[in-house]
């Protein structure tokens, strides 16, 4: 099953239609949607960070997330200075300062999303009146689902689709529904071509090497939470065929590891995520 999360029914209202979504009529906290045969579900979460966790957390507990065959789909709106659909490599939550990387494992370049449709994205608490970057998206609720997903979903199994819908306003009313189904329609059969995809996709085995992990792990002094993260690294690395041996042997020739402090080993996994992408 493919699980998707989007703010608003107008960004959804495309995919309904073109899917024939049915909507569930039971009294649900947030409106639902099913296909026929149970391959997507969807759910319209409202708008913010706190809607959104809630609305992940909601969907994936009530229908019982599979790690080894389904998908976390956060579909929607942001600002951005070019229009375009755009495949989601990094979010940060302005609030909190925090990054988050979901694992870009799978090659959707067939299906519409090339390697030049990557965007950084940064989850604010407003609708945007500039870009402060020129370079990256600006929305409101992908850290919220990415947080809340990440306690049931495989980092490699979330995915963030992203389309343009302006360059930032003052007036949050100009931003219309109309303006945004209008611009989510463009996009529907890329989005359409990406889930078919993503329904016949088989687990990738990953099998990281383990005693390299660990002996990293303790020399760059990382927490919990770092560790998981240089989990995800190995895992990307051991998928996209990338020497992950050789990049840390690189850290070690330069002096960089091991390091001394916890500070230092954030930066050196900081360096890792440069190297690896």
């Amino acid at each position: 099953m493919i699980f998707i999360v989007c703010a608003l029914a107008a960004e959804a209202k495309p995919l309904i239609e073109t899917m024939s979504l049915r909507k569930d009529t039971r009294s649900c906290p947030y409106e639902t949607f099913f296909a026929e045969d149970s391959s997507v579900v969807l759910a319209l979460s409202g708008m913010g960070t706190v809607a959104a966790a809630s609305a992940t957390t909601y969907l994936l507990t009530r229908f019982g997330f599979r790690k080894e065959k389904d998908f976390l789909l956060n579909f929607g709106s942001c600002a951005g200075k070019e229009e375009g659909l755009f495949l989601i490599n990094k979010i940060t939550d302005e609030a909190t300062g925090r990054s988050f990387y979901p694992d870009m494992i799978y090659d959707l370049s067939s299906f519409g999303l090339p390697f030049s449709s990557e965007k950084a994205l940064v989850t604010v608490s407003k609708v945007v009146d500039s870009l402060s970057d020129p370079n990256l998206l600006y929305e409101m609720e992908a850290s919220a689902i990415f947080q809340a997903g990440a306690r049931f979903v495989p980092p490699h199994r979330i995915l963030f689709i992203k389309y343009v819908s302006d360059s930032g306003t003052d007036d949050p009313k100009k931003i219309t529904a109309a303006l945004l189904t209008s611009r989510a329609r463009k996009y529907t059969s890329t989005v359409l071509a990406v889930l078919n995809h993503l329904g016949d996709v088989s687990e990738p085995e990953i099998n990281i090497d383990e005693e390299l992990f660990i002996s990293t792990a303790l020399a760059l002094r990382l927490s919990e939470t770092m560790r998981c993260e240089l989990r995800q690294f190995f895992a990307y690395a051991q998928a996209a065929d990338i020497d992950m041996e050789k990049i840390l042997f690189g850290l070690h020739d330069e002096g960089r590891i091991p390091v001394r402090s916890k500070r230092e080993g954030k930066e050196v996994l900081d360096v890792i995520r440069e190297r690896l992408i």
